[in-house]
């Protein structure tokens, strides 16, 4: 009797542990092969995820990543809170392009590639354009999106060579971008 009595406990208490290991699953959510880089002050209001072997240039309530130290194509999420409502077009039309205009010399924005598509699951627009900046030609993707008063900004900036060569895993950050 004693015998059987140790064996179901010594079952009981097996289980329960694997119980507990299974109910221990990971809470967080980060996509496997990535981290979350949002900025500490922004956290609370998006989750900016990029692949696990970028840098992080996170500052100053800008998030963002870059590839290496020899291939600085980036990517970063902007917050800009207008004193007005703004829609994604009124804000690259009134403070986007003019402020692009002033930096970039040849700015050429790429028509057939601005389009309606999604930002952490809300409508939003997309912007690509290109441009030189002290000689070096440089090609953007930008994403806009307003959720409440805010206007939040997924850019992808990379050298015209470098451009291409990152647009799939952009497509990734940006599928996998959410708010909190």
């Amino acid at each position: 009797m004693k015998k059987i009595f140790v064996k179901v406990t010594l079952t009981l208490l097996v289980l329960l542990m694997v119980c507990a290991a299974v109910s221990c699953k990971r809470d967080d959510p980060t996509p496997d092969g990535m981290q979350n880089v949002s900025a500490a002050n922004s956290d609370a209001f998006y989750h900016l995820y990029v692949p696990e072997n970028w840098i992080s240039q996170t500052s100053a309530g800008i998030s963002g990543a870059r590839v290496s130290n020899t291939d600085t194509s980036n990517v970063t999420v902007t917050m800009y809170f207008p004193d007005v409502e703004m829609t994604p077009a009124e804000y690259w039309e009134n403070r986007c392009a003019p402020s692009y205009g002033k930096v970039l010399s040849e700015l050429e924005v790429i028509a057939e590639s601005c389009i309606d598509t999604k930002l952490g699951g809300l409508d939003a627009r997309q912007y690509v354009f290109k441009g030189l900046l002290d000689g070096v030609s440089y090609q953007f993707l930008q994403i806009i999106v307003v959720k409440g008063n805010v206007l939040y900004t997924l850019t992808y900036t990379a050298t015209a060579e470098n451009y291409d060569k990152h647009l799939e895993t952009v497509e990734s950050i940006r599928s996998n971008f959410t708010f909190a």
